[in-house]
C-alpha cells in the first residue's frame, strides 16, 4: 500500500491563490498584454514537495481575460492539476 502518495490539495491551493493575487495587482492593460502567454513555475512549498504552477491568460469574451493557474506536484496530478482561475472585466473589475 502506498501511503502519502496524492497532491496535497491544500498547498496546492494556497500555490494557486499566491499567483493569482499576483495578478490582483495589476490592472486590466497589463492582463491584456499577458493574454495567450503561460508561464510554469517551479516552487518548492512548506510541505517540502516541488510543484509546477502554470498561470496562463485568455480572451473569457465580452473584453473579459480569464487568468487559469494549473497547480501539480509532478505525480498523478500533472493529469488532472489543481485549478483556479479569476476574470477580470475591461473596467478592471473583477467577477464574483
Amino acid at each position: 500500500m502506498l501511503v502519502g502518495v496524492g497532491l496535497n490539495r491544500q498547498v496546492a491551493s494556497r500555490l494557486a491563490e499566491h499567483r493569482l493575487a499576483e495578478w490582483r495587482r495589476l490592472d486590466y492593460a497589463q492582463w491584456r498584454l499577458m493574454l495567450d502567454d503561460s508561464e510554469s513555475r517551479q516552487v518548492v512549498a512548506e510541505d517540502g514537495k516541488r510543484y509546477s504552477v502554470v498561470s496562463s491568460a485568455v480572451d473569457d469574451g465580452d473584453g473579459r481575460i480569464r487568468m487559469f493557474v494549473a497547480v501539480d506536484d509532478g505525480g498523478w496530478s500533472a493529469l488532472a492539476p489543481l485549478r483556479q482561475d479569476e476574470i477580470m472585466r475591461s473596467d478592471g473589475s473583477l467577477l464574483d
